[in-house]
């Protein structure tokens, strides 16, 4: 199950990749970066250019954060439970 946010959020990054995150006003560190993807193309209709980064938290909670590199905004998007 997951619960959908799609928060805007600071992300630090150690060599191109998330190390932490800071959400709702909580620091949140990264353990493992699980999976990434991007997504981009004209078939999305608003033109979306988003990377994608799957990654568990200290403590062990998933998180799906992606920036927009169209607008150089992080977002948290998705916690899965």
């Amino acid at each position: 199950m997951t619960k959908r946010f799609d928060e805007q959020v600071r992300v630090e990054r150690d060599a191109g990749m998330p190390s932490a995150f800071e959400w709702r006003g909580r620091r949140y560190e990264v353990r493992d970066v699980i999976g990434r993807w991007r997504i981009e193309g004209r078939w999305w209709a608003d033109g979306r250019d988003r990377e994608y980064w799957r990654v568990e938290a200290k403590g062990g909670a998933v998180w799906d954060l992606y920036h927009d590199r169209l607008r150089d905004r992080w977002h948290m998007e998705r916690l899965w439970d």
